[in-house]
């Protein structure tokens, strides 16, 4: 027999779990039965076809292509936000006047609108009339104007740089809020025995945000490696297939090819890959809490 407050927690569960069965469960059970589907997007029941989808998607040289354009992007994000954003909340946690203010704007790229960072660094990038050419001509770096976003070899590292400045405060918050609470008289102590700057960070800060740190960076793969909006509006994955990832690519398949089932296909696959970052992710913070 329940008793009555197990009953009334059930009642309050009641309503988030019909929720997330509506916006999480369903949408995953359907994307499953689309994966065994020949279905283009205008047809109202598709055809089964078992594991076809699958086979062919892991047969096309273009998937592995696009799963390692997906880890570069996601490796190469992580690494620039880890850097910076450490970086960053090193400097704003030391005492200066305007730190308040510092803090604000170093916070605002990851606040931004998805839409207005786009239109904006499509327009500083732009080959007629974007200020970063300008500038660059200006001081003599380049001859001509350069196609950021339209040329194969720098679209890629375009589109990593603007995901750095977008989302290194993620990063930086985290480190910040962990540097807060370190005691300072390690520091005296360190400073007592003749420690430089340098020693002082790799023998007491950089143990003290290190649980932090792996946390952050787990998360942060989660999020990059499924990041689409940021991509797809910058370049829809190109030119060519320069930058096209995995979650662009099944935007792809479904969308541009109007091919559902392929596309769903696509998206499982990215699930189980995802899937084993968040068992790595949920092992790590269980660690972390357990002061491992």
């Amino acid at each position: 027999m329940f008793k009555k407050d197990n009953l009334t927690g059930i009642a309050f569960l009641i309503p988030a779990l019909i929720l997330m069965s509506i916006l999480i469960v369903y949408p995953l059970v359907n994307a499953v039965y689309l994966s065994f589907q020949r279905q283009l997007i205008y047809e109202a029941k598709g055809v089964f076809i078992g594991l076809k989808n699958y086979i062919s998607i892991l047969a096309e040289p273009a998937f592995w292509q696009a799963l390692k354009l997906s880890v570069i992007w996601t490796f190469t994000t992580i690494a620039g936000q880890v850097v910076i954003g450490v970086a960053a909340a090193l400097i704003l946690h030391e005492e200066f006047k305007g730190r308040g203010l510092a803090r604000a704007l170093v916070m605002l790229p990851f606040f931004m609108p998805t839409v207005a960072v786009t239109l904006m660094w499509k327009w500083l990038l732009n080959e007629q009339y974007g200020i970063v050419n300008h500038i660059l001509r200006s001081m003599h770096l380049i001859d001509k104007p350069v196609s950021w976003l339209g040329t194969s070899s720098l679209a890629m590292i375009t589109i990593v740089l603007i995901a750095i400045w977008r989302f290194f405060p993620f990063v930086t918050i985290n480190v910040l809020s962990r540097l807060q609470t370190i005691q300072q008289e390690l520091y005296e102590a360190a400073s007592v025995d003749g420690a430089n700057s340098w020693r002082k960070f790799w023998s007491i800060t950089f143990p003290e945000i290190r649980g932090v740190l792996v946390v952050v960076i787990l998360l942060r793969s989660l999020f990059m490696f499924n990041k689409v909006d940021i991509i797809l509006l910058l370049t829809k994955g190109g030119p060519g297939t320069s930058t096209l990832t995995l979650p662009v690519q099944a935007y792809s398949y479904a969308f541009e090819g109007m091919q559902l089932g392929r596309g769903a296909a696509n998206a499982v696959i990215q699930f189980f890959i995802v899937l084993a970052f968040i068992i790595v992710y949920m092992k790590t913070t269980k660690r972390a809490q357990e002061g491992v």
